[in-house]
């Protein structure tokens, strides 16, 4: 059956008409050949075959033999077999016992060709059991495993805590999460009944014969790759090496393109990693902050005793938070316990411990530094906790910067997400470190909230308009691929902040300039800050940081927000509908 029978425009092929025919004759002729779909004939095979099974049709259509060493199993699809009936997706959901909106196989469409001659090309896609898959590596629990075997790509539901960070990693938006299960599942190419024999459910129901399974070569996939000739518009092959084939006997146009190619659509946002990244970034940068303060040339004795704890405390609830938060990410936090079993490949595991020594040094260094305050010979050991805190907390950035930056989606590069990451981390702690000086104030005699900013508070602000105006003007540069005309991922993305995102993306703006440029300026007005302990407003210097700390988180909260919502994820060919 073509393409165009798919769409249900009829053919005059086989019918001959003659001059005596009757209208209405021929009416009906065409009306009968356009209803013989191959579903129906699909239908009359099945009720005139002695077997049940049609176990020599099924046959045909799956390896007689295992695959031998340096093969494995992989998907065949016939492009000019597929008429688009979506069969074998109803089959492997009722097969598989999926969730209502549970796909582990899709349909999408392809369009293109010229206005004499276009072209609609159905795709039916599913997981593509990589020679190298990404979900597998980036895995914290090891709950995916590639048979030695069959190569087939399989999920451990037992294992699975529903971080769903492989559905970031998968360039091809496979996995899928199940909330009522809190696990992820994908498809395991019915593998149990391949070991017996039997067909997959999405072969074994397709009316046209389109899907098969077959042995390929690892080192041809390989080769193949290189040459980038998947599918069109199809996530780089290179990336996690597919190994399904798609076949066709007339080659595709150059300008075929996804019946969605020019939609952009909101992504997941992630509110409890929005919540965890934030919070982390401000406990480092307050660590590291107050490390610079405290080791300066400015630090004296009586800033050590006063200051220093607070830095010590706020730094370490604020990171005990941020590290909490994470896990109501998870869908079984109960097996949270199991996030480091991926070590040895995945940045989340490496992240979790990363925190989870920054968590330990910032307890033992706020332990020793109220010790100190009494012990004056403990300092040293202070010391050491506070540059242990600090370079491991820099360490845990680092890792979730490289969380993101190995999905290799365009908008999380690697020096686009690292830049905001760390400059979060410098924003959120040079305010957080100033409110908590002034702070300490109150509970101290001889340290003046006017010595604060005489010394060190009015570089601070200094600072932090610098490093807000470097941020805002960085998330601002997403905003050139507007201009391109190819609708790339970061097209989509500057199309998303311009248009459905574009309050919220406003509110970002308008919230970092109040609180990183225009409340700092007035700090370093005259009349707040340089006229002198008898002019000087200790109250409201206190209450404009607050307030910058406040617009301030709430800014940040809002970039972390749009940086997973905006993030246009890669994915198979879809449909019009998706």
């Amino acid at each position: 059956m073509s393409i165009v029978e798919g769409l249900s425009i009829p053919s005059t092929h086989g019918i001959q008409v003659s001059g005596s025919l009757a209208e209405d004759s021929l009416v009906r002729a065409l009306l009968e050949e356009q209803q013989t779909t191959a579903v129906e004939r699909f239908l009359q095979r099945h009720e005139s075959s002695s077997e049940p099974l049609l176990s020599g049709h099924y046959q045909n259509l799956i390896p007689l033999t295992q695959p031998q060493p340096g093969e494995q199993y992989a998907f065949e699809v016939d492009l000019d077999a597929c008429s688009g009936c979506k069969a074998c997706v109803a089959a492997c959901h009722n097969l598989n016992g999926l969730e209502e909106d549970e796909q582990w196989r899709n349909v999408g469409m392809l369009h293109g060709g010229s206005d004499e001659l276009p072209l609609l090309q159905h795709i039916t896609t599913a997981c593509h059991h990589c020679i190298d898959p990404a979900c597998l590596s980036g895995c914290p629990v090891l709950a995916y495993e590639k048979d030695r075997t069959t190569g087939i790509v399989r999920h451990l539901d037992d294992q699975c805590i529903g971080c769903q960070y492989c559905i970031l990693m998968c360039p091809y938006d496979v996995p899928q999460y199940i909330p009522s299960k809190g696990i992820v599942r994908k498809c395991d190419m019915c593998h149990d009944r391949l070991a017996v024999g039997e067909a997959p459910a999405c072969v074994q129901s397709c009316p046209s014969g389109a899907i098969q399974i077959r042995t390929v070569r690892v080192e041809s996939v390989i080769e193949e790759s290189e040459t980038n000739q998947f599918l069109p518009t199809a996530p780089e092959p290179g990336m996690t090496l597919p190994t399904t084939t798609y076949k066709t006997s007339k080659p595709l146009p150059r300008n075929m393109r996804p019946a969605d190619y020019y939609s952009a659509n909101r992504q997941h946002s992630h509110w409890a990693l929005v919540i965890m990244l934030v919070l982390t970034q401000l406990s480092v940068g307050v660590f590291v902050v107050g490390q610079v303060l405290v080791s300066g040339p400015w630090a004296d004795p009586l800033m050590l005793a006063t200051i220093r704890p607070a830095y010590a405390i706020a730094g370490l609830v604020v990171g005990l938070l941020g590290i909490h938060a994470a896990v109501f990410h998870l869908g079984r936090p109960r097996y949270a316990f199991r996030a480091l079993l991926g070590l040895r490949t995945s940045w989340l595991s490496r992240e979790i411990l990363a925190f989870s020594l920054f968590a330990v040094c910032a307890m033992l260094y706020a332990a020793s530094v109220w010790m100190a305050k009494e012990q004056p010979a403990l300092v040293p050991l202070a010391d050491g906790f506070g540059l242990m805190t600090a370079l491991s907390g820099v360490v845990g950035v680092f890792c979730s910067v490289m969380i993101y930056v190995k999905t290799q989606r365009p908008f999380w590069s690697g020096h686009r997400t690292g830049s905001m990451f760390f400059l979060s981390s410098a924003i959120l702690g040079l305010p957080i470190a100033l409110l908590v000086s002034l702070a300490a104030c109150y509970w101290s005699t001889e340290l003046t909230s006017y010595a604060i900013m005489r010394d060190y508070g009015q570089t601070l602000c200094r600072w932090l308009m610098v490093l807000v105006a470097i941020k805002l003007g960085l998330e601002c540069s997403v905003l050139v691929w507007l201009r391109q005309r190819r609708f790339t991922p970061l097209k989509r993305t500057s199309l998303l902040l311009t248009g459905e995102l574009s309050m919220i993306n406003l509110l970002r703006y308008f919230f970092g300039i109040m609180g990183g440029l225009l409340l700092p300026l007035l700090l370093l007005s005259s009349k707040a800050t340089i006229v002198g302990a008898e002019g000087y407003q200790p109250l409201f210097v206190g209450i404009v940081v607050l307030l910058i700390v406040g617009l301030l988180l709430i800014g940040e909260m809002i970039e972390r927000y749009l940086f997973f919502a905006a993030s246009v994820a890669p994915k198979m060919p879809g449909a019009l509908c998706t």
